[in-house]
């Protein structure tokens, strides 16, 4: 079932673009100065807008959709569930240790960081192909989970296809990336997040106002509710104590071991190596208005 925007929902969708596609020329010059300023926005960029770009880069539409998914069918234990640590826990070791050492290398991409961390000779070359494999793998998997997700929310209210609509935001992403760098990319981000912010905080008042607990019928506390839902394909969730141990594990050893190339190019583009740990603190405390 299609949903029908209205004429002014039409307008500040057309004008959002418009105004993306505005700054996206203008940040292409200042990106166009050089390669420094291409990838790392010639460290001039404050590590508030960075922080913030980091956590726009986690607030996306397809994960928020399997947040609702998994608190519908499982109550509160789905809500631990997606925070699991995928990112919170890696970023932990961000702030205190390895966002420093990211800056402290003054490589520029993450390529020259795997030759910085495993070197140049035979060791090093075997180790640096199998990290990029494991990156490659890793970034097809995303790309295909984010556009999976935006065509789908998209085919709601564009007159398309789930496909259409995944490449046509596909298009519009790549475009903007390779032309504005690293500038237009925290930039939009910085801009998302402040609209996400602003949204997630309506959202949750607007709910809590809609129905407060004074709603609640006299006798609710008592009823005998089931601890978990039966649902054909998602058994494996019950066994919930051994999920949580093993995303604390995968996120210790993503925070030890290295994050992927997105998350640490905010490091190699701060200032230097306080304002690396600024950045980190204010990911984790603003992407925690995810689950709000």
């Amino acid at each position: 079932m299609q949903v029908q925007l209205s004429a002014l929902d039409q307008g500040i969708i057309i004008f959002y673009f418009l105004a993306i596609a505005g700054v996206g020329l203008a940040m292409s010059r200042l990106a166009s100065k050089g390669i420094d300023n291409y990838f790392l926005g010639g460290k001039k960029i404050p590590w508030w807008i960075l922080g913030a770009s980091g956590t726009a880069s986690n607030f996306d539409m397809t994960g928020t959709m399997i947040i609702v998914s998994f608190i519908y069918m499982m109550g509160l234990n789905g809500y631990w569930v997606t925070m699991r640590g995928g990112v919170v826990i890696p970023l932990a070791f961000l702030m205190v240790f390895l966002g420093k050492w990211y800056r402290r290398t003054g490589v520029m991409t993450e390529a020259e960081f795997l030759k910085f961390r495993f070197g140049e000779g035979r060791q090093g070359r075997l180790a640096r192909t199998l990290a990029a494999v494991a990156y490659v793998m890793m970034a097809i998997g995303m790309v295909v989970y984010f556009s999976v997700g935006t065509g789908t929310f998209l085919s709601q209210y564009l007159p398309f296809s789930k496909e259409v609509c995944s490449l046509i935001m596909m298009s519009i992403g790549l475009a903007y990336t390779v032309s504005a760098g690293l500038y237009g990319v925290v930039l939009t981000d910085f801009i998302q997040e402040i609209l996400m912010v602003v949204v997630a905080i309506y959202l949750a008042v607007k709910a809590f106002i809609y129905a407060g607990s004074h709603e609640l019928p006299e006798r609710f506390s008592s009823f005998d509710l089931p601890m978990t839902v039966n649902i054909p394909g998602y058994e494996i969730y019950h066994m919930f104590c051994f999920c949580v141990m093993f995303w604390i594990l995968k996120g210790v050893l993503e925070g030890t071991g290295g994050v992927s190339g997105y998350m640490s190019q905010r490091y190699y583009a701060a200032k230097n190596e306080r304002e690396a740990g600024l950045l980190s603190a204010e990911w984790i405390v603003l992407l925690g208005f995810r689950w709000v």
